[in-house]
């Protein structure tokens, strides 16, 4: 399974109120140098709500062993090519 499908499991099992998540969904350039990317958009009017779920997710990756590398989070992203 790819690492996004994982997180992405762990999103849907997690949910919390004010916090929408979108995705995964594959990258506009789905593959770069050999390596396919996906993405989630993760949307909250709150900024402490937003920043305990993104650290709650990457724990949980470390504890699934997702190699640090393999997960980009980009807060107020301007681009998500």
């Amino acid at each position: 399974m790819l690492w996004s499908g994982i997180l992405g499991e762990w999103f849907e099992k997690t949910r919390h109120e004010g916090i929408r998540v979108l995705g995964p969904a594959a990258a506009p350039i789905l593959r770069l140098k050999q390596d396919y990317r996906y993405h989630f958009v993760v949307k909250s009017v709150s900024r402490e709500k937003l920043n305990a779920l993104l650290r709650a997710m990457l724990a949980y990756a470390a504890e699934k062993k997702i190699p640090r590398t393999q997960v980009i989070v980009d807060v107020d992203a301007v681009w998500l090519m």
